[in-house]
């Protein structure tokens, strides 16, 4: 086995031109820290994504760097990474970016996942797209873990139980003392400096401070509540447990699939929603609380889905059942809503932004929260465009410079989703006691609660684009 000052030597000799590709593509693999640092993640992090998106040159030059590369590897040793390198899959995926960038990032993708190579998510935590420095390191170490546990034979794909052990063996690292000199962000405590505490910082810190102006602002002053949350209440959002209890034995829909006259009438009469509204409240659209918390739990939380004519548990549903903990951090996430897309989300952004306000100032009339969150959101660049909505699942705008439907002014599509944060306060039993439509917005005292775990739950959740934290 050859150095890798005798590798190059060698291949210099063979074929000078392969030689220097082979040179370039290891300064940018390795930063010129050497071979040892290379793992099977990054080597096909950049074979099959940064050779071709990143490296100005024909197809098959790229194709004929990542066998140079391979040669490297051969000569010193590295059988297994040479061995992907030349692969006919490699030249396959350099090939597939030929056809455009979506064909390409979808045939790397398939082939990260086929690998096994990737730290998968875990119910620790869920990997971003887009990561920050601690997050790319645990990310590394925990592939470097992944890919000795292969090599050693204590995981092999296939074998009963793997992939269990596989999150395991991430569980480990995330939850162990990172083995790099760098002190804790934020001055953590020793004792507590984990990668998984390193990552949680560094992404809360992002939020805080990843947005423009105001935002960014208000965020900053409410760190210290958001990191040391209020307990969780005896009986966390008390309606969403009478419909997932209900969900439990198979909840009878209409023949149109809607909730059954019997079952709203006890809905309306236990959570005093027949005072607050007017007609017979005996069909699922006349209580809106109630069709709002069906979208929320069977749209946004995937606790429920239609089987014939019932609603019945998934497996989330079946968890936030047995646990009333995790019933109120998933249902306390909807309250702002998932923003997993590739562009920012309006319909998020408001509603984050709204608790964001309502925490920092109190109760907030209509009328000045939308004209702070107008401004708030002129300033970050959002401007009135199309817009869609799911009803009763909070209205999902279409992304970034899209926040209202066509003719009406960013002010009207900040008020309309002002509205629709107040149906989801209301569906979880949240709002203040005052719900006329000219009366500030204000919580409960566990609705305050439920606000901050919303907010941190935006702070803690992985990154799939860059901008507005």
């Amino acid at each position: 086995m050859m150095t890798e000052s005798q590798a190059l030597e060698t291949l210099t000799r063979e074929d000078p031109e392969a030689a220097g590709d082979a040179r370039a593509a290891l300064a940018w693999l390795t930063g010129d820290e050497g071979l040892e640092t290379v793992s099977l993640l990054r080597l096909q992090e950049f074979l099959w994504y940064a050779l071709p998106v990143k490296w100005p040159m024909s197809t098959s030059g790229r194709v004929g760097v990542a066998k140079a590369l391979g040669r490297l590897f051969l000569l010193a040793g590295l059988d297994r990474y040479a061995g992907v390198c030349s692969s006919p899959g490699t030249e396959k995926i350099i090939t597939a970016y030929a056809d455009g960038h979506e064909e390409g990032i979808t045939a790397y993708t398939e082939a990260i996942e086929k690998s096994n190579a990737a730290p998968p998510d875990t119910e620790l935590l869920a990997w971003g797209s887009v990561m920050g420095s601690h997050e790319r390191a645990a990310y590394d170490a925990c592939a470097a873990a992944l890919e000795l546990a292969f090599a050693s034979g204590e995981l092999s794909v296939g074998a009963r139980g793997w992939r269990t052990k596989r999150v395991g063996i991430v569980n480990r690292w995330l939850t162990g003392r990172p083995e790099i000199s760098a002190a804790p962000p934020d001055g953590g405590a020793p004792g507590n400096d984990t990668w998984l505490s390193r990552i949680s910082a560094e992404r809360i810190d992002a939020w805080a401070h990843g947005r423009p102006g105001e935002r960014s602002r208000l965020a900053r002053g409410l760190i210290p509540r958001l990191l040391e949350p209020p307990a969780v209440p005896d009986d966390p959002l008390p309606t969403l447990g009478w419909l997932l209890s209900h969900a439990d034995e198979g909840l009878r829909l209409t023949t149109r699939h809607y909730i059954a006259p019997a079952l709203v009438t006890e809905a309306v009469d236990t959570f005093g929603w027949r005072d607050q509204l007017v007609g017979t409240l005996r069909q699922e659209l006349d209580v809106f609380p109630l069709h709002t918390l069906r979208g929320m739990a069977q749209i946004e939380m995937g606790a429920i889905r239609r089987s014939r004519a019932s609603l019945v548990l998934t497996k989330t549903g079946k968890l936030m059942t047995a646990d009333p903990a995790a019933r109120w951090h998933i249902g306390t996430a909807a309250l702002i809503g998932p923003d997993d897309g590739l562009q920012p989300d309006f319909s998020v952004a408001v509603r984050e932004a709204a608790l964001l306000v309502i925490l920092t100032s109190g109760p907030t009339g209509y009328d000045e929260l939308t004209r702070l969150l107008t401004d708030i959101h002129g300033v970050e660049g959002w401007a009135a465009g199309a817009g869609t909505g799911l009803p009763g699942s909070g209205g999902q705008s279409s992304g970034r410079q899209s926040a209202g439907r066509p003719g009406n002014g960013l002010a009207s599509a900040v008020r309309t989703e002002l509205y629709t944060l107040r149906h989801r306060l209301w569906a979880l039993h949240l709002l203040g006691d005052e719900r006329s439509i000219g009366a500030p917005l204000s919580l409960t005292e566990t609705g305050v609660a439920a606000a901050l775990s919303a907010l941190l739950a935006r702070a803690l959740r992985p990154r799939h684009h860059l901008g507005l934290g």
